[in-house]
């Protein structure tokens, strides 16, 4: 992540800046950990890289304690909900992570961080969807959020496998059309 070549948002399948790394999840907090010292690594003197780090289950999580109805916030709401009916609960917070607003917040955090222009802010590093799932999955992210990808990099941590061009969550399930997304674990062996 430090090459320069690497780094020019405009290299990558079909000049889509998505990559995504695969991990075995049974090393989720080993990864944590790694995630963390390589963005300590990436910070200094010899590259001076400014990445945007976002766990996608805290944004989540954060965006739904910031939405209110009647008073009260949609985390406590659906909280509550789940309680009584998990299933209900489940479709409430898919309804609400898929209205627009959340993906307007996320674009809004991205662009606010992007926005000074300089070589040194290149990577938006995302990770958590292991946790989030399966309320938000990487497939759909992407999807909703394509446009957004054009002038930096969007490396994306995920705990399962890519096999016969598909990425299975856990190394189970498949999460639909991410042909366009770059498998990083394939760079990383060539080099």
């Amino acid at each position: 992540m430090s090459d320069r070549g690497f780094q020019e948002p405009r290299t990558g399948n079909l000049f889509f800046p998505a990559y995504i790394y695969t991990y075995n999840p049974e090393a989720e907090y080993e990864m944590r950990k790694e995630i963390a010292f390589l963005i300590e690594k990436l910070k200094r003197p010899n590259n001076y890289l400014e990445c945007l780090v976002i766990n996608m289950y805290e944004e989540m999580i954060s965006f739904l304690k910031s939405e209110e109805f009647s008073g009260r916030t949609l985390f406590d709401l659906i909280t509550e909900k789940e309680k009584e009916d998990p299933e209900d609960a489940l479709d409430w917070i898919l309804e609400e992570i898929n209205d627009g607003n959340f993906y307007k917040n996320f674009e809004n955090k991205v662009k606010a961080h992007f926005a000074v222009k300089n070589d040194k802010k290149v990577y938006l590093i995302l990770h958590g969807f292991g946790t989030a799932y399966p309320y938000l999955r990487v497939s759909d992210f992407l999807k909703n959020t394509e446009q957004l990808i054009k002038e930096f990099k969007v490396i994306i941590f995920y705990p399962g496998n890519y096999e016969n061009n598909n990425y299975n969550m856990f190394g189970l399930l498949n999460d639909d059309n991410l042909y366009r997304a770059n498998h990083l674990n394939k760079y990383i062996a060539t080099e």
